[in-house]
């Protein structure tokens, strides 16, 4: 944060990118500096055109707000994308002008301007657009997990434009707004606030995650989803645990997960996902791979490493291998000076604003 002295307040520090369009380096630079997220690229039809961005970036506790302008660009976020930079963020995205193409799976839609779009990082996509100009969030999966339990399950889904999300963009808004004049005392209370309105909008997944059993008591598909959650690592989570915890035949259980692939793939998954998460942060303490295996309930280490590499196309070795290069490369981007050229501090607007005492 901003050194103060005794009698001043704190503020958030906030930066503002521009890569100008004259500068033969501006793609280039861009692209380095969004890495962490996505792979960036100008789409080939726009060979020739010159490229510019500006970005405006507003760290507050556990949220980043953001806005950029741009000319056309093409985001994608791969397997190795992911390996080599373990973001284990929710990205929120609004575009206030023009439209973008998302591609999940396979399948690509359209998002109009005023729609919010919830983006999982670490999730496989691609997002296209012939001009990028958007306001956009940066949530810490953890701060969201209790609130939405089932974050995967938000990946690509979209907010229409409606009362809800004119609020919450409009608090982004304010925020760019105030900017540098925002005291830290009181960031904490406004990412609060914007948690709260991004989980608000996300409450119509909530209607898709239940599914009732016939029988005087209703048991929740999402209620042993959470269950399998919180079971993940260790070895008590097997298909007994389940019927026996909420009272239901093998059959029943079966049937509930039927379109989710089947009980024992949907578990399988889900704790292979949260290996790959769990190896690519280079925040956590490293474990050995074949304790991993047994704290996540495989046989051995080599049912782990086969079923892992079959669902990623990556091995666990080739994925620690590809965050511990990308730290030392995420290293040396923040020290190079070719880049730090185009970032520059937002400096204060109102020296007359100030913190409560």
């Amino acid at each position: 944060m901003n050194s103060q002295n005794d009698t001043q307040p704190a503020f958030i520090d906030c930066y503002r990118g521009v890569f100008p369009e004259d500068d033969p380096q501006s793609v280039l630079s861009y692209s380095r500096i969004v890495s962490p997220a996505f792979d960036f690229d100008v789409p080939s039809l726009m060979d020739g055109v010159p490229f510019f961005a500006t970005s405006e970036i507003y760290p507050l506790p556990q949220v980043t707000v953001s806005r950029v302008k741009s000319g056309a660009g093409r985001f994608t976020r791969t397997i190795r994308t992911m390996a080599r930079h373990g973001m284990d963020q929710i990205l929120v995205v609004c575009y206030t002008r023009g439209h973008f193409d998302l591609t999940i799976a396979g399948k690509t839609r359209r998002i109009e301007a005023g729609d919010f779009a919830f983006l999982d990082l670490s999730q496989e996509m691609a997002i296209e657009a012939p001009v990028v100009e958007n306001v956009s969030l940066a949530v810490s999966r953890r701060r969201l997990e209790p609130m939405v339990p089932f974050l995967d399950d938000a990946h690509g889904f979209v907010r229409r434009q409606g009362p809800l999300t004119t609020i919450l963009r409009g608090v982004m808004e304010n925020v760019i707004a105030v900017g540098p004049d925002l005291p830290v005392s009181e960031a904490g209370a406004v990412a609060d606030t914007i948690i709260q309105l991004a989980t608000a909008c996300l409450e119509p997944l909530s209607s898709q995650q239940n599914e009732a059993r016939p029988g005087r008591r209703t048991i929740s598909l999402a209620a042993i989803r959470a269950a399998i959650e919180q079971r993940l690592s260790g070895s008590e989570l097997t298909l007994h645990t389940l019927i026996d915890e909420f009272g239901i035949t093998r059959s029943t259980l079966y049937r509930m997960f039927e379109p989710l692939g089947g009980v024992s793939a949907y578990i399988n998954e889900r704790r292979l996902r949260f290996a790959f998460r769990r190896m690519a942060d280079t925040t956590e303490p490293e474990v050995r791979i074949s304790q991993l295996a047994f704290d996540l309930g495989f046989s051995h280490p080599s049912a782990f490493t086969r079923a892992f590499k079959k669902l990623f196309g990556l091995s666990p070795k080739d994925v620690r291998s590809l965050a511990s290069q990308s730290k030392m490369e995420d290293m040396e981007l923040l020290a190079s000076r070719d880049l730090l050229q185009y970032l520059k501090p937002i400096e204060r607007r109102s020296s007359a604003i100030s913190a409560p005492a």
